[in-house]
């Protein structure tokens, strides 16, 4: 997240989800050199970073979010991040964890009894750690032993929370990360919620890995009392730098005047008329190129879905270059100037 580009990238595919509420893991911030990540759709970001380059878990809400921080823990070494406070009139309790790659059971017991839990409670982040060796992983190999993994699931269970894409999903094999030294796919990403707030689930669903090697996870919970999302329009200029772009409206702003400057209408209302017609065409314009570029990224993302369900089941290496190669022209796709437009 260090790097303009990805940052942007980030950006995008979280605007395509429509994303309120973001737990990112590795952005690889330093202390006191955190880039300026704000934007106007995500407005609000929390970071927990180490002295190098590396971990670093960030919280991050939308703009229609209304979080009100009441306190926050930073782990030094960049793996975890607490947050507690309210969105609207509903307490909440946001824990992001990064675990590493080693110890990673003993770490997160200890991190999970250290939680300051209160209200609604959704904890997430990279485990390391497949908590269903049958269902969680194409090898079906325990990484840790019985012992382990009882404990791991006693420090859930005292925090009264659920793992809502199982929970969901009880039979289905979904993995979010392909490891190339072993050929094996793994979940090691998780979205907890608190058992109180099943009812108000809508979904949970894992996506393509496109700008990460991780695939993201997301779950889709109603909250009561959130303000109506405010929308105002601004022309973006962007629009109007395309040769083809431009010459269609000027085609439309002639046709206009050339029909509306007669002798019984009064200037001033043509030139006032003239803008409220302009906002119309830029505004039909902004949606046909919005609609391109969607379909084409949503047909990329459905060809990097199949493939990756048949590398799964096959573990074919031509697959998995299609797949590498799908993922470069998404990525050339988010990085294409057009890309403000949206």
């Amino acid at each position: 997240m260090n790097i303009p580009q990805k940052r942007s990238q980030v950006y995008h595919m979280l605007r395509k989800d429509c994303a309120d509420l973001i737990y990112l893991q590795e952005t690889h911030f330093r202390h006191m050199h955190i880039p300026n990540i704000n934007s106007k759709c995500f407005p609000m970001w929390f970071h927990s970073t180490h002295t190098s380059a590396s971990r670093g878990v960030s919280i991050g809400f939308g703009k229609n979010i209304p979080f009100t921080l009441a306190a926050k823990i930073s782990d030094p070494e960049g793996r975890f991040l607490f947050l507690k406070g309210k969105i609207s009139n509903t307490q909440i309790t946001l824990a992001n964890l990064y675990a590493p790659n080693k110890n990673q059971t003993r770490w997160l017991v200890q991190v999970l009894n250290s939680l300051f839990a209160e209200g609604l409670l959704i904890l997430g982040g990279d485990l390391n750690l497949i908590l269903d060796p049958t269902k969680d992983t194409t090898s079906k190999l325990r990484t840790i032993s019985w012992r382990q993994h009882r404990k791991v699931q006693l420090a859930l269970r005292d925090l009264s929370v659920s793992d809502i894409w199982r929970i969901l999903h009880p039979d289905e094999r979904g993995y979010t990360y392909h490891s190339r030294a072993h050929n094996t796919y793994q979940r090691l990403d998780y979205l907890f919620l608190s058992n109180g707030c099943m009812p108000a689930v809508l979904d949970a669903r894992i996506g393509v890995s496109v700008v990460s090697d991780h695939s993201p996870v997301s779950v889709t919970v109603k909250i009561h009392d959130l303000p109506l999302k405010a929308w105002s329009w601004r022309l973006n200029d962007t629009l109007l730098e395309g040769r083809e772009n431009r010459e269609l409206v000027e085609r439309k702003l002639k046709h206009y005047f050339s029909a509306n400057c007669v002798d019984h209408t009064s200037d001033s209302i043509v030139w006032e008329t003239h803008k409220v017609v302009l906002r119309g065409e830029v505004i039909s314009l902004g949606t046909r190129l919005k609609k391109q570029r969607v379909k084409q990224l949503n047909s990329l993302l459905l060809q990097i879905s199949t493939l990756e369900s048949l590398h799964k089941n096959r573990q074919d290496c031509t697959v998995l270059e299609s797949i590498k190669s799908l993922r470069s022209q998404v990525r050339d796709l988010l990085n294409v100037k057009s890309a403000k437009v949206l």
